[in-house]
């Protein structure tokens, strides 16, 4: 049966030849790759080394830069190296609760290397410890090359032991002893030196304690300060909060009335548009009727007169009927008469008579025949007169309401004139107070540009002058901290100074009568530091007398002996040693004492020259005497016959020395820190100047603001004004025009009417005789008296 595979897969980008992204999987059982040389099999391995964690000794390379994709013609060099494994962890080979792991390696070019457990980031340190557990760090023989097998089967016993202890396991455990005890060492050495830390600065614990008590004092006093300006800012802050949240209420609530207004005006200005619109089209359809009205006006007075003529026709008929049926009964009377005088003639009636007769009555018949054609001729010519009658009637009426139109018309072009010019007036006031807001806009708009443009100058000038109080408040912190630090020296190397004159040894010399070496010494200061090299361990001693020596053996230290101090030192054999120092620009170190009241000053420094530096020390080291050193100016070593010792301890000379320069330097750190916070407070009254400048230039910018909202609102207000006028002034307009043109039609066909009367004037104005005379002369009553007559 085939185990399974541990290695389920490999991805690979950019590792090596592996310019493409590139995914191998591998199955149950062995796996091989096969291919010719320079194909990629070594770097496939080399991948999977690099992944588990490998820094180079294995992977062919030089630097780790080395493993990512360098470029070829085609294909432009790669910035990251990445290589991902797929192992399979059901048996729980590695102490993860995942049942497949995925270990990945990513190597940027700028030396930046990221390790991944199922594409997490860890620590390499964690990556080895998980791989150790299950064997697989820094396993020997986790990988085996070409040849490996046969040195293994060639190894002598002694060199078979790390194969067998690599199998078992024993090597993991061995390189974490290795591991633990290299880090016992490393915590051994560096409890070393935390000792040596703490004995140096044990002397330093006492006034170190109080200087943190006092510390401790000024820091509560500090969070006290702190907590006070915190509840002070808190509680302005709480109430500049309130206030401007009641301020951000209250603006809301004005803007959403002002756009509830402007939603309202607008609404009412769109129906007052549809108002002007329906009155607009009411006036085309008022003007429709008034047009059918006037026509139905013209037709019913038409109408009217017709029917008036037809009345008088009437009238005239049956006044002529009846004037006809009078005529009639008339001539049926005589004629009735006349039959009877017929009737009672005689008998024998003349043929000349019955002639006459049928001739008269033909007359007669030929008479009345005229008549009756005379009297048509005359109810025509009336007809004719009463239709010119009615013509004139019907004239004179159009004529009367031609006027009377015309003058309303008239009437009301005048009254709309006045109504347009009115409203042309508004709309002339509405756009002046349109360009009096946009003016005001425009103001508003230039004030609020000057307000926010010196609220930037005032932000700006508030910036530099928080950034100057900030950079005032840490040069104050960085002038304080080194002054505490100077002060911390001074007081360190005082406490050394009284801790090195104040031991048993020299209490009890000061009993004996002893003085100090270095008691009212003065030197040239130039030399301080070649003398106090010199001096180092020499310049804290007491000079006693011999007898007294031997009454400090149970004390612990060094002294000198006055009797020693006062015998002169054999010189002899130092002439080509002052002849070399003189030569190197040196000299003794004696003749820098310039008042030495004991003498053991000059003493002590009877056997040390100086010279300008080491290398000059050295030169003459092969001529000095025993007993004889060489120091350079600078005090930084000693030169003596065989032993140069570098860096010597400073004595009290120096320490006195460093005293002074930090007590100076001390003194110039205090004088700068209180030039400095003077400076700082300044700064910060400037920044309080700069913020309630910025505070001012913020609240004059915002009224600009609010007054500019308010001249965009007037200015809409405006214009909407404006052009509600001038519609109505358009609309005004319109109607003028529309009336004078219907008034200057209607005088036009009075015109036409006026000319058509005068043209039928002469017929209108003839007389008409209505007289008996001219009754009994027409040719009606002439033809009526003859046939009479005839009769």
């Amino acid at each position: 049966m085939t185990a399974p595979a541990r290695l389920l897969s490999v991805r690979l980008q950019g590792f090596k030849s592996f310019a493409e992204r590139t995914h191998v999987t591998f199955g149950s059982g062995i796996s091989a790759v096969v291919g010719p040389n320079g194909s990629g099999k070594s770097n496939l391995a080399d991948a999977l080394r690099w992944a588990l964690g490998e820094q180079g000794r294995a992977l062919r390379t030089r630097k780790a830069e080395d493993v990512i994709w360098a470029g070829s013609e085609r294909r432009p060099a790669l910035g990251m190296a990445d290589v991902q494994l797929v192992l399979d962890n059901a048996d729980a080979l590695l102490p993860v609760e995942f049942g497949t792991v995925e270990l990945g390696r990513r190597l940027y070019r700028s030396g930046e290397n990221e390790y991944l457990l199922n594409r997490q980031r860890v620590r390499l340190r964690d990556l080895v410890d998980l791989l150790e557990a299950a064997h697989l760090a820094e396993n020997a023989f986790l990988f085996i090359g070409q040849g490996m097998v046969d040195q293994a089967l060639a190894l002598r016993p002694e060199e078979r032991r790390p194969l067998f202890e690599e199998v078992a396991g024993v090597r993991r455990h061995e390189r974490r002893r290795r591991r633990a005890e290299e880090q016992l060492v490393e915590s051994e050495a560096n409890l070393a030196r935390v000792e040596d830390v703490v004995a140096e600065l044990r002397p330093q614990v006492r006034r170190l304690a109080a200087q943190a008590e006092q510390q401790a004092n000024r820091r509560d006093a500090g969070d006290d300060l702190a907590a006070a300006l915190l509840a002070a800012a808190h509680a302005r802050w709480h109430t500049v909060s309130t206030r401007l949240a009641t301020a951000e209420t209250r603006l809301a609530g004005t803007r959403e009335a002002i756009e509830a207004a402007m939603r309202t005006l607008a609404e009412r200005e769109q129906a007052a548009a549809g108002v002007a619109d329906r009155l607009a089209a009411r006036a085309a359809s008022e003007a429709d009727a008034r047009r059918e009205a006037d026509a139905a006006r013209d037709g019913l007075t038409t109408a009217r007169l017709a029917a008036a003529a037809a009345a008088q026709d009437e009238a005239a008929l049956l006044r002529d009927l009846e004037r006809l049926a009078d005529e009639r009964q008339s001539v049926e009377t005589g004629l009735a008469a006349d039959r009877r005088a017929v009737a009672l003639l005689p008998v024998a009636v003349d043929p000349s008579l019955e002639a006459d007769l049928r001739g008269a009555e033909a007359a007669v018949a030929a008479a009345e025949a005229e008549l009756a054609l005379v009297g048509s001729a005359d109810r025509a010519a009336d007809a004719d007169r009463a239709v010119a009658r009615r013509t004139e009637a019907a004239r004179t009426a159009d004529l009367d309401l031609a006027r009377r139109r015309r003058d309303e018309l008239r009437q009301q072009a005048d009254a709309e004139a006045v109504r347009a010019a009115t409203a042309e007036q508004a709309r002339a006031d509405a756009e002046a107070g349109r360009g009096e807001a946009a003016d005001r806009l425009s103001e508003a708009v230039a004030e609020e540009r000057r307000a926010r443009d010196a609220e930037a100058a005032t932000a700006a000038l508030a910036a530099a002058a928080i950034e100057a109080s900030a950079r005032a408040a840490e040069r104050v912190a960085a002038v304080t901290a080194r002054a505490a630090a100077s002060r911390a020296r001074l007081e360190a190397v005082e406490a050394r100074i009284e801790a090195a004159e104040s031991d048993a040894l020299a209490r009890a010399a000061i009993a004996a009568g002893g003085t100090r070496v270095t008691e009212g010494l003065s030197l040239d200061p130039a030399m301080l530091a070649a003398v106090g090299a010199v001096l180092s361990a020499a310049a804290s001693d007491l000079v006693v007398g011999r007898p007294d020596v031997t009454g400090l053996t149970d004390r612990h230290g060094r002294v000198a002996v006055e009797q020693a101090l006062h015998e002169q030192a054999s010189l002899g054999g130092t002439e080509r040693l002052r002849a070399a120092v003189m030569a190197a620009g040196g000299g003794l170190l004696a003749d820098a004492v310039r008042d030495d009241p004991s003498g053991a000053a000059r003493k002590l420094l009877g056997r040390a020259v100086w010279l300008p530096d080491l290398a000059a020390c050295l030169a003459v080291q092969e001529l000095l005497p025993p007993g004889w050193v060489a120091v350079p100016r600078d005090g930084g070593a000693i030169v003596g016959d065989v032993v140069v010792e570098l860096g010597p301890a400073a004595g009290p000379l120096a320490l006195r020395a460093e005293a002074e320069r930090l007590a100076v330097d001390l003194g110039r750190t205090d004088e700068a820190a209180r030039a400095t916070r003077l400076e700082r407070d300044q700064r910060a009254l400037d920044e309080g100047a700069a913020r309630d400048q910025l505070a001012t230039a913020r609240a004059v910018a915002a009224a600009a603001t609010d007054r500019r909202r308010e001249a965009e609102v007037a200015e809409a207000t405006a214009a909407r004004r404006a052009e509600t006028a001038a519609r109505e002034a358009a609309w005004l307009l319109a109607q003028a025009d529309r009336l004078r043109a219907g008034a200057t039609r209607a005088a036009e066909e009075l015109a036409a009417l006026e000319r058509a009367a005068s043209e039928a004037g002469v017929a209108l104005t003839m007389p008409v005789d209505t007289s008996a005379a001219g009754a009994a002369g027409s040719p009606a009553r002439i033809l009526a008296n003859r046939v009479a007559e005839l009769r």
